[in-house]
């Protein structure tokens, strides 16, 4: 029994599954996504137009295209993110073998190692990163192309034409993988040389070949760095050059270490088995052995291409590792000129991405130095399935994060059955791990208004990231003017409510009169959320100072229409359970309703 190069991408497939699948279908919204679907739902979607021309022009038509296809259901869009991150795959071992055809082993598993990347942790967030890995694909796809047309005279100016065009799209469309486009050079050299041995001819027809795709990286420079002033990420190249310089070196070490020796070191860390159920702890066991055993044994039985001579295996060594460290140095190149941090924390992590390319090359170039090839074979599956493994926990953990949400809005609708239009729901900080504050303003006002229009009518601030909150500070004279993702936001003393969801309690709407008298947190956060954890009622001090202001009236207990989230997202209504009587009891103990309390405490 032996596989063709034809079989890679179902492996592949496999392989993405094995890693981002398991949860697919039990996954909502999170983070940026929320935003990105909420003004898409909109009556005029055109708004994602408006919004991504503060920041990336171009990408906003990528967005507008996809969401009037897929539409407002989570699973279709963890599929599309499925369907992508395969995809960019798939272009790079395409593109690797047209590097060198020689190696398929070399290029499967710098492939594989790219496709599970651990240091990137936020596939779940599937619209946004979705969207990122397609432009992966196009970066790999271009490259390749080009590379083919280097390789053969048949459609050759088809391929330059399309290689360009797909160039160009990934590049104005986001800046993350501006530094990457920066080998195309260095790879068209390697593939010159192999039937141009001469330095100067081969720099000749080098730079020949490179030159309409260098003009295209110039084009975006200067609209980049001159043209166009980014809302949201500043590229500060001339904004103080000589303080960005001197922070240049700690920059560059720490993005280094993080994103190629602490992301694969992250892939030993086993996953808290008193968060899974026993079916689950045998199923992600199952996955890591499966995948381990069988990325192994594919190897094992890939037919082998032509050997290489034993005085150009040096030559290979050289080449990978050359290649794979000068795609983690440039990389970073975006993130260094706009001083982003490349952290393996969410959600700085999301500038890891780009990194995954140097560093797979570089983890497969490693193996290669192993001198059996058994051991190889061993050391690569084992590293692979704990990577798989890793983003498996990652995915459960954004799983039990859309269980909250689904918990928090159905308890806030069974709370709060209507709220008055321009009412902001006040929270110390966001009570997701995921999604913060600007986010929950779109399912909040899906919630409530369902015949939505461009301007928001409630929304949700977080004290501590929105307001700048400190206690004692906090003052309601005026109106407290921000902004959000799509806009603007005013907190008026007159019209929020304050909540606090730290679960396992049920979500409370603070009442200025009746949750007065709890204790007051110690100043310790570890500490207060220790005893939260453990069921304590308290008062955070932010929550303390902003309690006089809870305007409970805000709440109408008996609405013609009592407020859902909407179906198609969050599902069906989950059974009535302890949560739903003491929403349902504190709702009519703020309405004087002492009767409905007893009757509902009866039940």
């Amino acid at each position: 029994l032996s596989f063709s190069s034809r079989s890679v991408p179902l492996v592949l497939l496999g392989v993405t599954l094995a890693a981002y699948g398991l949860f697919a279908a039990q996954q909502g919204y999170a983070w940026d996504d929320w935003g990105i679907i909420g003004m898409a739902s909109l009556p005029s979607p055109q708004v994602l137009i408006e919004y991504f021309a503060a920041a990336r022009p171009l990408w906003g038509y990528f967005y507008l295209l996809t969401t009037s296809l897929i539409g407002t259901n989570p699973f279709a869009w963890q599929v599309f993110a499925l369907i992508t991150r395969w995809l960019a795959a798939v272009t790079l071992w395409w593109c690797l073998r047209l590097i060198w055809p020689r190696q398929a082993g070399f290029a499967f598993w710098a492939s594989v190692f790219a496709l599970v990347y651990p240091g990137f942790s936020q596939h779940s967030i599937a619209i946004a990163y979705g969207h990122y890995s397609l432009m992966f694909a196009m970066y790999y796809g271009s490259l390749g192309l080009s590379i083919q047309a280097l390789r053969t005279q048949r459609f050759r100016l088809v391929m330059i034409v399309a290689a360009l065009i797909l160039s160009a799209l990934q590049l104005f469309s986001t800046e993350y993988y501006f530094g990457l486009e920066l080998l195309r050079p260095v790879l068209f050299w390697l593939v010159i040389g192999e039937t141009i041995p001469d330095s100067r001819l081969r720099l000749r027809h080098t730079v020949q070949a490179y030159l309409p795709y260098g003009l295209v990286v110039i084009a975006f420079i200067i609209w980049r760095g001159f043209l166009f002033e980014s809302q949201l990420y500043g590229v500060s190249l001339l904004d103080r050059p000589i303080n960005l310089l001197l922070s240049l070196p700690r920059q560059i070490a720490e993005a280094l270490w993080n994103s190629l020796v602490a992301a694969w070191i992250g892939v030993f860390r086993l996953p808290a088995f008193e968060q899974m159920g026993t079916r689950l702890r045998l199923i992600y066991w199952a996955i890591l052995l499966v995948v381990c055993a069988g990325l192994v044994f594919y190897s094992n039985r890939m037919r082998a291409t032509s050997e290489v001579e034993d005085g150009a295996i040096r030559a290979l060594f050289l080449q990978w590792f050359g290649i794979g460290g000068l795609a983690l140095l440039m990389a970073g190149i975006p993130f260094y000129a706009a001083r982003l941090p490349v952290q393996l924390k969410f959600p700085d992590d999301r500038f890891t991405q780009p990194f995954a390319l140097g560093a797979a090359l570089l983890l497969a170039a490693g193996l290669e130095l192993l001198p059996r090839k058994s051991w190889r074979m061993a050391v690569a599956g084992l590293l692979a399935a704990l990577a798989v493994g890793l983003q498996v926990q990652n995915a459960f953990l954004f799983r039990e994060d859309w269980e909250l949400q689904k918990s928090y809005f159905w308890q806030l609708t069974w709370r709060a059955p209507a709220l008055q239009s321009g009412t902001t729901i006040l929270s110390e900080r966001s009570p997701f791990a995921f999604t913060d504050d600007d986010a929950l303003t779109f399912p909040t006002d899906w919630t409530y208004a369902p015949q939505r229009s461009d301007t928001h009518l409630y929304q949700q601030v977080s004290m501590s990231t929105r307001l700048n909150f400190q206690p004692g500070v906090m003052q309601f004279s005026k109106p407290i003017e921000g902004r959000l993702l799509a806009g603007g936001f005013i907190v008026s003393s007159d019209a929020l409510i304050v909540v606090q969801f730290s679960p396992p309690s049920c979500l409370r709407v603070l009442h200025p009169i009746y949750d007065s008298d709890l204790p007051l947190a110690p100043r310790s956060r570890n500490m207060t959320e220790s005893l939260f954890e453990l069921g304590f009622p308290l008062l955070r001090r932010e929550e303390a100072a902003a309690l006089p202001f809870s305007n409970v009236q805000r709440i109408v207990a008996t609405p013609d229409q009592p407020a859902r989230p909407p179906q198609e997202i969050f599902g069906r209504e989950p059974e009535h359970q302890w949560c739903y009587y003491f929403e349902k009891a504190d709702l009519a103990r703020a309405e004087g309703d002492w009767a409905e309390v007893v009757r509902l405490g009866d039940e």
